[in-house]
């Protein structure tokens, strides 16, 4: 049987160890709900004070259920577990032999071996007793506190009695802030925290974009429907809030904090706009993410303490113009193209591209397919630098397709369309579409007297050819032959006014001049595709078949030519050609105009003849200097300066080989305009029928096919041999043998062009003496007509006597 003092101490330490149990499990418990509070709520309201919001219900909810298994754990582990562990004697009799080693481990050997129920323990009872007394005897020794360790308990007070002063002085001095906490913690309520500033979400004023340039209307103010806003991407809204001036504190500088769909983040300021109003102050944001929107975005509003949280804009797509077609019914007039008289069918159709042109009078259908349907379209037309809106829209059944119809299209037209899907989503540009205008105009006509100068004689042949063009072709083509008489024979020959553009009225009164004596002689023509018409008016035979009356030398024709198109919207298009006034001469009279011609071509030759001489002494002097030029002073290892000054020299000798060849093509073009001018004087000699055989035998083989030769083989030749010395300038040798080459063919040149101008200087001869015999005969006129009056005047004198 155990000692009764034994047995108290041991029931009393057992006591100890369960209210250690209990305190320390108690401390631990409050400690970890005063840490989840004051955690809760420094998460929970520190932010608020930094212009944040609150922690959001799920965020406390976590926290909440984080303390709650906290608690629970801490209960059942550290309370529970420990409460519902024995404590049998000899275990605590071991505790305090440890900390106790005085008593020799007599307390545990009496616990153990007064317990009931041993068996084959081999003691002595007297030893047993006195072991026993022993221990009773050292009773008084043993200290219960000084099994216990009490720094867990004082770390644990440390934590939880700060805390839960702390909360007891913030329940007494802010029983109202206290009681939120609680709540908001606890009972997940969601009042919110009291704040110095009060924000107000507007909304988004957005610009609203028109077809028209010089429309200006007001921004449409948009909401946020449950903090969702949907804007066009391209837009550049602006941001409103306000702040309440009354009973708030009014921030200096409100923030937009964003983020982007693609991660993006960042932030904006917005700018106070004016005076506070109505107890408000507006503020603005008119920069990003707002500017130029691409991207849906999340976003906040901080001012002070105070923010607007969870707003979303979302950028959508506004409806794009995809496809543009462009129908055309063209106008009557244009009877080569038109092909319908059917109102529901047209004459071209085509996708819209840039550049395209419509015809003037056309009726133009402009289809525009959009990749969503269609609320309203704003469609205006500018033209001239007026803009009108278009009229008739229709839409298709599936609103994706807008028609615009342009009727009488006659100049230059923008067409500026606005699309907006059936939610209000607008493009925020106007599609920008051009169509120029194809103009009719008249068409031109040129005329031209091949073989025919500035006077013609009675019975000439008049080759005419007219060049005619129009957009679309021409209904008719006529020349004009007008004869008019004149008094003065001294009256001037009018060659073709070259350069000049004469409008139809000034036209029409030089026919009406030229014909004052005589109807105008028309001749219709027929131009083949390329708008080429020839015909040949015979003067002699006109006047032998009456169609006009004689014409007498020194009077004049006038010759001109008038096309007209098919056009008919307003008047009519008709274009004269320029006027070509011939004076009347004889034969003798033109013979004498074309022999001044022939003077000043052989004075032309003359001068291309000395030309020619001077490019041969130029191909002389080459081969005289023979190609040299300053050698290098050591052939073997030259200088750079003396390589440089033997290619500089090279190369001016290169360009005194080109200003041959140039001369060369220069009197080879002198002599094919020679050739050209004298074929003109034989074939007007042709159309004037002057009856000159051997002067156009003469003039022809002797002087004109000649000097065609010449030009056409020989010069050619002899530029070629020129370009081929430039090519040899850097070989001495090559280019000597090329320059005896040129030089025997400039000198058949020079024989031929001498044998050529002689030729001519006989032809002159021959016609000085065709002079003298035109004076003899106009002489010997002179005195038979002067004979003839003496007879006369005798006979008149005999009667008179």
């Amino acid at each position: 049987m155990l000692d009764p003092q034994l047995q108290s101490l041991l029931q009393s330490l057992r006591g100890r160890v369960r209210r250690y149990v209990v305190v320390d499990s108690l401390l631990a418990i409050v400690a970890v709900i005063l840490i989840g509070f004051w955690v809760g709520y420094l998460i929970d309201y520190l932010p608020v004070l930094l212009g944040g919001s609150e922690m959001p219900r799920l965020a406390r909810a976590i926290l909440l259920g984080i303390v709650v298994a906290a608690v629970a754990a801490i209960a059942v582990r550290l309370l529970v577990a420990r409460l519902r562990r024995p404590l049998p004697d000899d275990s605590l009799a071991l505790l305090i032999e440890r900390h106790h080693p005085q008593l020799g481990g007599r307390l545990v050997t009496a616990v153990q071996l007064n317990q009931p129920g041993r068996h084959g323990d081999a003691h002595s009872p007297d030893l047993l007793q006195m072991v026993h007394r022993q221990a009773s005897d050292r009773i008084g020794e043993v200290d219960p506190g000084r099994v216990f360790r009490h720094q867990p308990l004082f770390r644990k007070a440390l934590v939880a009695g700060p805390l839960l002063l702390l909360a007891i002085v913030f329940a007494a001095i802010s029983p109202q802030g206290f009681a939120r906490a609680a709540g908001r913690l606890s009972l997940l309520s969601d009042a919110r925290w009291p704040r110095r500033a009060k924000l107000e979400m507007v909304g988004v004023d957005l610009p609203i974009v028109t077809a028209s340039g010089s429309q200006e209307m007001d921004p449409e103010r948009i909401e946020f429907v449950d903090g969702v806003m949907r804007l066009p991407k391209g837009s550049s809204g602006v941001l409103r809030i306000r702040a309440v001036a009354d009973d708030a504190e009014v921030p200096s500088l409100c923030t937009v904090y964003y983020r982007s769909e693609d991660g993006t983040r960042g932030q904006s300021n917005m700018r106070r706009v004016g005076r506070q109003r109505d107890g408000y102050q507006a503020f603005i944001l008119d920069g990003a993410p707002l500017s130029n929107l691409s991207d849906s975005f999340e976003f906040s509003v901080q001012g002070l303490d105070d923010r607007l949280t969870d707003f979303r804009i979302e950028a959508v797509p506004p409806p794009v113009i995809t496809q543009m077609d462009v129908k055309i019914r063209y106008p009557k007039y244009l009877q080569s193209v038109a092909s319908t008289e059917d109102s529901n069918t047209f004459d071209f159709e085509t996708p819209y591209q840039a550049g395209l042109r419509v015809s003037e009078g056309s009726d133009v259908l402009l289809q525009a397919v959009s990749s969503e349907p269609l609320g309203e379209v704003d469609v205006v037309l500018e033209a001239a630098g007026v803009e009108r809106p278009a009229q008739d829209l229709t839409f298709s059944s599936d609103r994706r397709v807008v028609t615009v119809s342009l009727k009488d299209f006659d100049q230059p037209t923008a067409v500026k369309l606005v699309p907006a899907d059936q939610t209000g989503i607008s493009a925020q540009a106007p599609f920008r579409y051009f169509l120029g205008a194809v103009m009719d105009e008249p068409p031109t006509v040129e005329l031209a007297l091949k073989g025919i100068q500035s006077a013609v004689t009675p019975i000439a042949r008049l080759p005419i050819e007219c060049r005619v063009s129009d957009d679309y072709g021409v209904e008719s083509l006529q020349a004009f032959v007008a004869p008019k008489h004149s008094t003065d024979e001294n009256e001037p020959a009018a060659g073709p006014e070259d350069g000049s553009t004469e409008d139809d009225d000034a036209t029409a009164q030089n026919v009406e001049d030229a014909s004052a004596e005589q109807t105008t002689l028309a001749v219709s023509l027929r131009p083949d595709r390329e708008g080429n018409a020839s015909t040949v008016v015979d003067l002699r035979e006109l006047v032998n078949d009456g169609s006009l009356q004689p014409i007498e030398p020194g009077g004049a024709i006038s010759v001109y030519a008038e096309a007209r198109d098919g056009y008919n919207l307003d008047g009519q298009h008709l274009t004269s050609s320029e006027l070509y006034r011939l004076q009347v001469v004889t034969p003798e009279e033109l013979l004498s105009l074309l022999e001044r011609r022939e003077l000043g071509l052989r004075t032309r030759l003359e001068q291309t003849v000395t030309e020619a001489q001077g490019l041969r002494d130029q191909l002389a002097r080459f081969r005289a200097e023979r190609f040299e030029v300053s050698p290098p002073n050591n052939p073997e290892a030259s200088s750079e300066s003396d390589q440089d000054v033997r290619q500089r020299e090279l190369q001016i000798l290169r360009l005194r080989v080109q200003q041959s060849r140039l001369q060369a093509s220069k009197a080879k073009e002198e002599l094919t305009g020679i050739a050209e001018s004298l074929d003109d004087i034989l074939q007007e000699m042709v159309n004037n029928r002057v009856d000159s055989a051997d002067r156009q035998e003469r003039l022809g083989s002797g002087v004109r096919d000649p000097l065609r030769r010449i030009a056409d083989v020989s010069m050619e030749q002899l530029g070629q041999q020129i370009a081929e010395i430039e090519s040899a300038v850097d070989q001495p040798e090559l280019a000597m043998q090329r320059t005896e080459a040129a030089l025997q063919t400039a000198d058949k040149i020079l024989l031929d062009l001498t044998a050529v101008l002689e030729k001519m200087l006989d032809l002159e001869s021959y016609n000085e003496i065709l002079d003298l015999v035109r004076g003899l005969i106009d002489d010997q006129e002179k005195l038979k007509e002067d004979t003839q009056k003496e007879r006369k005047k005798r006979v008149l004198d005999l009667f008179n006597d």
